[in-house]
């Protein structure tokens, strides 16, 4: 039997015996072997090298990335080091350390039972830093761990959400000037405010140069029954031009194509969401969206949630009687387009405007308001309206918390500025480009913030031709894209 054969019979063998309930509390699977093979040769190759594996499980993964380079070239020296908490996978990681060793002289590796985070610590402490880093992190919630790994991950200033996010800041903080690092994780870190932080941090000291996306969330650890959405994702410490992009279920870079940085992470995102294009005509859209000069932020504008929470709310009224009220403004009353306040419901009409409501209420002028709530079925994933001084009918307006808005400093908006960023959220190029980043059941404020936007005097320009229908439809867009 071959090394490789040997080192993956141990995972199959301590995956059947490992409790199911283990790996679903920590979340972290053994990664099979075709995996392992490619995440390995995605490795640049290197004349000595120090290996990390962190969270190494049963070895694999180290082990191969090890051996690839052994058999390329048989007179370097390749010193790895494996990481694993749990003490029942130790003998399974020292007994595949020595099937190399015993074919390799020039093969030292290093095994440490213990928690990553304090292995981190000490090795940062200490400037021992790697060359190349493979990891299969664990999923798990930060939240999970231990009162000791929280309180270091606190020193060391590591604020991520997930288990999967500390392991990769950690790993790439270990990095030598020349090193790489190559991750499965999850792909939730590419986007939303939660992994903020994390994002720009790790733009900041490392550049990403590949990324491998899978078509199906089924196929890449079927075994244990998982279907999260994972990518496999190559860091490295040396200058890039453009980023590799692979969408494939096949472990190789057959549907391969590079982007540049800005059309896969934008210059003018403050978030810096994370864009992996993922059909053939994504490049003609990331031609589009990128070149738009401005974002919300730059406009002058907010966008905000609605800051009434109906099943909370104390101050929702059936009847308006002698109070002075505001009209409440529901998701319901977003139709065709239009805002429509004759739309019958169980839920209270009105709010009672008092101290305790004041900050809730929007006062006459034009907004736009869109759901939050939005399904990749649906015929548009945004969907936004104007609400105009005229729907306010000498009233004020509250609005409930399912749905968003965009003001100014809590104000309106100049009219012809609404109409022409309205048109704009409803465009069919942004549509297709929120369907290509955004797989939650949401559109939160933070994806509308992220969003390239044309220039103010485009969105005037373009608002003021449909108020005066001086513009086509189909036109609409080629002024919206092109300024």
């Amino acid at each position: 039997m071959q090394i490789i054969e040997k080192i993956e019979n141990s995972r199959k063998i301590v995956s059947l015996n490992n409790e199911i309930y283990k790996q679903k509390l920590f979340e972290q699977y053994f990664t099979p072997l075709d995996i392992v093979k490619y995440m390995c040769s995605l490795l640049s190759d290197g004349k000595n090298l120090k290996i990390l594996d962190a969270g190494a499980g049963v070895g694999n993964l180290g082990a191969i990335a090890s051996l690839n380079f052994l058999e390329s070239n048989a007179n370097r020296q390749i010193d790895l080091t494996s990481v694993e908490w749990d003490e029942r996978l130790i003998p399974t990681i020292i007994n595949n350390m020595h099937i190399i060793k015993n074919e390799y002289e020039n093969f030292n590796f290093s095994v440490f039972n213990e928690s990553f985070y304090t292995f981190a610590k000490t090795n940062l402490e200490n400037n021992a830093l790697f060359d190349r880093v493979i990891l299969n992190p664990p999923y798990s919630l930060t939240s999970r761990g231990t009162e000791e790994d929280i309180k270091i991950l606190k020193e060391l200033d590591v604020k991520t959400p997930n288990a999967y996010a500390n392991f990769i800041e950690l790993s790439y903080r270990l990095l030598s000037d020349d090193g790489e690092l190559v991750a499965i994780v999850p792909r939730s870190f590419c986007n939303g405010t939660r992994f903020t932080n994390f994002r720009l941090k790790m733009i900041e000291n490392v550049n990403i140069e590949f990324i491998h996306s899978f078509i199906s969330r089924k196929e890449v650890f079927k075994e244990y029954g998982v279907f999260q959405e994972v990518v496999i994702i190559k860091l490295t410490k040396n200058k890039i031009d453009k980023i590799g992009i692979c969408i494939s279920d096949k472990l190789n870079k057959s549907n391969f194509e590079e982007f540049d940085i800005e059309k896969v992470i934008f210059k003018n995102d403050i978030y810096k969401f994370i864009h992996i294009p993922d059909k053939k005509d994504d490049k003609k859209i990331l031609d589009k969206i990128y070149k738009l000069p401005s974002t919300l932020k730059q406009l002058g504008l907010t966008i905000s949630t609605g800051k009434v929470v109906e099943y909370r709310e104390k101050n929702l009224l059936e009847n308006r009687e002698n109070e002075k009220v505001a009209i409440m403004l529901y998701q319901r009353n977003l139709v065709n387009d239009k805002i429509d306040f004759s739309v019958e419901s169980k839920s209270k009409p009105y709010l009672k405007k008092n101290e305790e409501t004041a900050h809730k209420i929007l006062e006459s002028g034009n907004f736009i308001v869109m759901k939050r709530m939005s399904y990749k079925e649906n015929k548009k994933r945004i969907t936004s309206v104007i609400l105009k001084k005229e729907d306010f009918n000498n009233e004020s307006i509250a609005i409930e918390n399912h749905l968003n808005y965009i003001h100014q400093d809590g104000k309106g908006l100049e009219l012809n500025l609404t109409i022409g960023l309205n048109a704009f959220l409803n465009s069919e190029i942004l549509d297709m480009h929120i369907r290509r980043f955004n797989g939650h059941t949401q559109i939160n404020a933070s994806d509308i913030m992220s969003l390239p936007m044309p220039a103010y005097d485009t969105l005037v320009k373009v608002g003021k031709l449909i108020l005066e229908n001086k513009i086509e439809k189909d036109k609409i867009e080629n002024l919206l894209y092109k300024g």
